[in-house]
């Protein structure tokens, strides 16, 4: 049996006493706290819970973005050359405007590739993934909401990552857009086996996209719920078995939100 991706256990993070990226000298701000969690390899996750609860802060100490105050925290991802084993895709795109489409996608790879050819051929391969063949001399400023999402998106699979992190990627987008590229991510993840960790505030995204929906809640946050989504893929918004997982994850939401957490 393969080792999850991910396991945490006991994890906690904080912000100030010296904790978590600040180096202020007063009490520690709990965020998160005796947090355990895995993802299987080749699994999809997503997690959910309140605005301001510590799930983007959650990705960036798995990320190594923020340093853990507490507990254990391993990712067990492929050490082949040529790929990173983490990569993340923010809310927003974060293009550079002074780099066309190819050469953006192509950032990343830089430093671990060094041959130019091989850089090129793997961002042209990751945008065919994502749908934007032929769009690779645009400049960002030329595309679409979509679009540059989409661009963020091949940047990170340009790097093979074992786990790829995704903090509310299609939040900014129109429903229809959003839900092309929840479909589109559903094809990526099914054609390259990555293992996905996301981020959402969307409770039908998660329950769409996911093979498990954790709900993070409390002051500091720890998971309270975790959710199964036994539900045939390609699921349907539509049915009943899903509007029941969605209404599910809702109820347990308000629960918190009625205990006083999370506000």
């Amino acid at each position: 049996m393969n080792a999850p991706i991910i396991a945490i256990r006991g994890l906690a993070f904080g912000y100030g006493g010296g904790t978590g990226g600040s180096s202020g000298a007063g009490p520690r701000t709990g965020v998160l706290e005796a947090l355990d969690l895995e993802l299987d390899q080749g699994g999809f996750l997503a997690i959910v819970g309140p605005s301001g609860v510590g799930k983007s802060s959650l990705l960036r100490v798995i990320a190594g973005l923020s340093a853990a105050a507490a507990g254990s925290l391993s990712v067990t991802a492929d050490p082949k050359p040529g790929r990173r084993p983490v990569a993340m895709v923010f809310q927003e795109p974060r293009l550079l405007p002074w780099r066309r489409v190819a050469a953006n996608v192509e950032f990343g790879l830089e430093g671990l590739v060094a041959d130019r050819a091989q850089r090129h051929a793997r961002a042209q391969a990751a945008l065919t993934l994502v749908g934007l063949k032929g769009q690779e001399t645009k400049w960002p400023h030329q595309l679409s909401g979509g679009q540059r999402q989409r661009v963020g998106l091949a940047r990170a699979l340009a790097v093979e990552p074992a786990l790829l992190l995704m903090d509310e990627p299609f939040s900014a987008l129109d429903t229809i857009t959003r839900q092309i590229l929840q479909d589109e991510l559903v094809r990526i993840w099914q054609t390259t086996g990555t293992s996905i960790l996301l981020v959402t505030h969307d409770l039908d995204e998660a329950v769409y996209l996911a093979d498990r929906v954790l709900l993070l809640d409390g002051k500091p946050a720890r998971v309270t719920q975790d959710l199964a989504i036994d539900l045939p893929r390609p699921r349907r918004r539509e049915a009943q078995a899903f509007g029941d997982n969605v209404r599910a994850i809702r109820e347990a939401m308000s629960a918190g939100y009625q205990d006083g957490d999370g506000i």
